[in-house]
């Protein structure tokens, strides 16, 4: 779906601006349903609580540090990632413009501190803390586990 077959009702929220998708039946790229589909329509009858507006800022938090912990495990990215990542940050912008830095960044912590438990614990200490070069044997030591390609790939 486009963004042009949304209703005037359902128009898309402005951070979704410059974060467009292309493709045709075969292939698309870039379309993630909640940053350029119909789940990224603003819903103007429902103005969230401080709660509320924590509990997104927590979920966008935890989506980008999912996103940079990926990216270092595997030191790639896809269009669909940089979508989100992107939007994510736009949302938690505009949450900061309402609950204030402080707030954000109290939120922010509480996230990461959720996430970090999902993951290796000596991983994220590397990922957090490591120097440069911890960083980069770790990566060496990640890339040496994948099998070796067999002659017929």
């Amino acid at each position: 779906m486009e963004n042009s077959d949304m209703t005037q009702e359902s128009r898309p929220c402005q951070d979704t601006e410059g974060l467009g998708w292309y493709g045709d039946d075969r292939l698309t790229v870039g379309y993630v349903n909640e940053v350029n589909g119909p789940d990224s329509a603003e819903m103007p009858d429902l103005v969230p609580t401080r709660h509320e507006l924590i509990q997104l800022l927590k979920y966008w938090a935890r989506l980008r540090r999912k996103h940079l912990f990926g990216f270092f495990l595997y030191g790639q990215t896809g269009s669909n990632e940089s979508r989100l990542h992107a939007f994510a940050g736009r949302r938690i912008n505009r949450i900061a413009t309402v609950l204030g830095e402080e707030e954000v960044q109290k939120a922010i912590e509480e996230a990461e501190q959720e996430f970090s438990k999902t993951v290796d614990s000596r991983v994220w200490a590397i990922f957090k803390n490591g120097t440069p070069e911890e960083r980069e044997a770790f990566q060496d030591e990640a890339l040496r586990s994948f099998p070796e390609p067999s002659q017929d790939d």
